[in-house]
């Protein structure tokens, strides 16, 4: 059964050919002046260890404060046919994702459709403060 060494959320995740794993701009929360909105991107980056030969699938939801399903399941079928312990990088993309409530929304990762594991993020209306610039002393 494989293990999810760490996860998180980021602006983008990559994976080169040699295995080398590329993170940029990591996150827990987005603040927004209205709801709903949309957020143009963002990605599940995990790291996971399997223990040998096996098959499985990975896959990861996002769910509202409430829990409304946000987006659909990602599902990624895995098949190991190499009899040692081993760990990959896996990213998960979401694209154009509208987010319609404040609170904590639920990046869920499955694993075979069983809930394993989840990555919090906050969604926080803030408003704009609309601070008048005193016009310039006269000499």
């Amino acid at each position: 059964m494989p293990i999810i060494k760490w996860a998180f959320l980021c602006d983008y995740a990559s994976v080169d050919p040699a295995g080398k794993a590329y993170i940029i701009g990591t996150f827990d929360h987005i603040n927004f002046t209205k709801l709903p909105q949309r957020w143009p991107q963002l990605y599940v980056a995990l790291e996971m260890q399997t223990g040998g030969e096996e098959q499985f699938e990975l896959s990861a939801q996002i769910t509202s404060p409430t829990g409304e399903e946000t987006s659909k399941r990602i599902n990624i079928p895995f098949r190991s046919t190499v009899n040692q312990p081993r760990k990959g990088f896996v990213s998960f993309a979401f694209f154009n994702t509208e987010f319609i409530e404040e609170g904590e929304y639920h990046i869920e990762l499955f694993l075979d459709g069983t809930s394993i594991h989840f990555i919090p993020l906050i969604i926080r209306l803030k408003s704009v403060s609309n601070h008048s610039i005193p016009p310039p002393a006269n000499p």
